[in-house]
């Protein structure tokens, strides 16, 4: 791994960990939106990652260290916690998965677009499992049967933050790679 990519992922994941910390409470209280920051700013940075080191695992371990820095500041025995971190985690590995499919790697605009966007909805859906996993666990196969109505469509809103993170990053990552130094990538050429 190149001292650049290293750079990279060490900030980005610091940008996802701040914003979960500092700004995730803060949206939280002010809207219905708990996941907004968590899950529009981590699926975010993993299309900027990805697009600017161009190379499998470099999104897994932001999202593995983002996961596991969120869980530790906000340190809690509670299984819930860890659960929504392996989340996280499992999120970032499945995204790092399907975005470096070889078969993607020609696709042009609309459809390369298309491509990001069912990215996004796997990896979110992914990412949901340990938290379903819990919740079934946790209340037992009726109960969590009965509160499904209410939890699922908070999970269709965070897999659509999932979305809208990764086509928000889509106009900008051109933006963003004239401002930050260009990866010399033999993998991508």
């Amino acid at each position: 791994m190149k001292t650049g990519e290293i750079a990279l992922i060490s900030l980005f994941s610091a940008i996802w960990v701040a914003s979960q910390i500092y700004l995730g409470p803060v949206i939280g209280r002010l809207t219905t939106l708990h996941g907004l920051v968590q899950r529009f700013m981590g699926w975010f940075l993993m299309l900027v990652l990805a697009e600017l080191t161009g190379r499998f695992g470099r999104v897994s371990l932001m999202a593995g260290i983002a996961a596991l820095a969120t869980r530790m500041i906000r340190y809690s025995a509670s299984l819930y916690v860890w659960a929504v971190g392996l989340g996280y985690a499992l999120g970032g590995l499945s995204f790092d998965a399907l975005f470096f499919v070889p078969a993607a790697r020609g696709l042009r605009m609309g459809r390369r677009t298309g491509y990001l966007v069912m990215t996004a909805l796997v990896s979110g859906v992914l990412a949901s499992l340990p938290y379903f996993l819990y919740r079934l666990i946790s209340y037992g196969p009726v109960a969590f049967l009965v509160w499904l109505p209410v939890n699922l469509p908070k999970e269709f809103m965070d897999i659509g933050l999932n979305v809208l993170g990764t086509l928000a990053a889509v106009p900008m990552v051109p933006k963003i790679k004239t401002v930050l130094p260009t990866l010399k990538v033999e993998a991508r050429k």
